[in-house]
């Protein structure tokens, strides 16, 4: 019998007049069950997949969470205390699949990739199959501390429905007592910034191809209800013909129900004037980083420069981007209309479709690939990580040991397998 993970009394706003009523709510294995009571009869039933919505008000009183499963009506639930609220925020989170069986004793670690505060990404072999994969750690007590475990489960959510040529997929995903992992698609070609940083700048054929690529991962994200927020080259890897694969979806928000969020998140000199000053934002904030990105391709810098952040948070707002003289003027047009300061004004996927910056590039054949970029990464015959910073491929390659983080009932069931990858 499944487990029952979360029960009590909660109320629950009318759908007519607003009304709150008091349900028995109980979340068990992937359930949540509404009844009047503990002995009446239930009168509704949530299957918690990746196809419903979760969205929460601590700010408010009372606090409270609302359930949208795809295709049908919304529920709001309230709590009486924010600390009930986030308890139901985290076992809801955690329900949507079931135990994946994988274990980082099936996998031999290669090589470190890369590291950041909250964990790192391994360069791994899998030993029944041979595959390789990257596969992304993280600390779960660093997630608690700084209260981000819902990235976790955001970045898991967003990658299983990002089937894309030019996302990353997510394989699998699983965890144990002190962390979870990530199993991602490995991109041999390494981080676009690595490249960035080794050359200065790229020809504008490979940028025109490079942003006409990511122009169709953000499109296909936007259609999909999902805002990236952190494109950078840091973020962007080549595969082993060149082309980019967007990946670490950490900041990305799902607005399936909703058509604008206002939290203040991204790399400073990529952010929009309206997340700058803390507006109401929507997707056109992945446009205007990617405006930024093709003007740093080609130049090997941003247009907002400073080191002083009031000084670069004016500049975004007020200034316009100031251009090389070598540079022709459709590609001045182009980036000035991504860089729009008005969002609604702002170039979208539409107009960059046919742009003459792109040189008449067909959108359908850039999806199929079929433009090839100039630069190459060399790719070893081995697995050894050749396109990646060495300040993390010299470390050892071995899983380290983490601080446990109590009971963890915050990442029930995070784990998970893509069909056909199989154990």
């Amino acid at each position: 019998m499944s487990k029952v993970l979360i029960n009590g009394f909660l109320n629950k706003k009318g759908s007519k007049f607003g009304f709150w009523h008091k349900r028995y709510v109980v979340a068990i294995g992937s359930q949540i069950i509404i009844s009047k009571s503990q002995t009446d009869k239930p009168e509704r039933y949530i299957n918690m997949n990746g196809d419903v919505t979760i969205e929460s008000q601590s700010d408010v009183s009372p606090p409270r969470f609302t359930l949208t499963p795809k295709g049908e009506k919304p529920i709001t639930l309230a709590t009486n205390t924010v600390e009930e609220l986030n308890d139901w925020l985290n076992q809801m989170r955690s329900m949507t699949f079931m135990t994946s069986g994988i274990t980082m004793d099936d996998f031999d670690v290669i090589s470190v990739l890369g590291r950041g505060f909250y964990g790192k990404v391994m360069l791994c072999h899998k030993k029944n199959t041979n595959d390789i994969f990257a596969i992304k750690t993280v600390h779960k007590n660093r997630l608690v501390s700084a209260k981000k475990v819902h990235t976790i489960f955001t970045e898991r959510n967003v990658l299983m429905k990002a089937q894309h040529p030019f996302i990353v997929s997510l394989k699998f995903a699983f965890q144990t007592d002190t962390k979870v992992y990530l199993g991602l698609e490995y991109a041999p070609g390494g981080e676009l910034f690595y490249h960035l940083q080794k050359f200065g700048s790229f020809p504008i054929d490979d940028v025109r191809i490079y942003i006409a690529e990511m122009a169709l991962a953000l499109d296909f994200l936007h259609k999909h209800g999902v805002i990236y927020r952190d494109i950078k080259p840091e973020n962007i890897l080549l595969d082993a013909q060149g082309h980019v694969k967007l990946t670490d979806f950490g900041l990305a928000k799902d607005l399936t129900d909703e058509s604008s969020t206002t939290t203040f998140c991204g790399t400073f000199e990529y952010m929009a004037p309206e997340v700058v000053a803390r507006s109401s934002y929507g997707p056109a904030i992945d446009w205007w980083a990617l405006g930024i990105l093709t003007y740093e391709l080609l130049n090997g810098h941003s247009p907002f420069q400073s080191d002083n952040r009031a000084l670069l948070f004016m500049s975004i707002r007020t200034q316009p981007p100031k251009f090389p003289a070598r540079t022709d003027r459709n590609t001045i047009d182009f980036i000035s209309n991504l860089l729009n300061k008005d969002p609604e004004l702002r170039y979208g996927m539409d107009q960059i479709r046919t742009h003459p910056f792109f040189n008449g590039m067909n959108f359908d054949d850039v999806l199929e690939k079929k433009y090839k970029p100039s630069f190459v990464p060399t790719i070893p015959n081995d697995v050894a990580a050749l396109n990646f910073d060495s300040e993390f491929t010299c470390e050892p390659a071995q899983d380290s040991i983490a601080t446990p983080v109590g009971q963890g009932n915050e990442f029930n069931g995070f784990s998970f397998v893509a069909p056909g990858e199989g154990q």
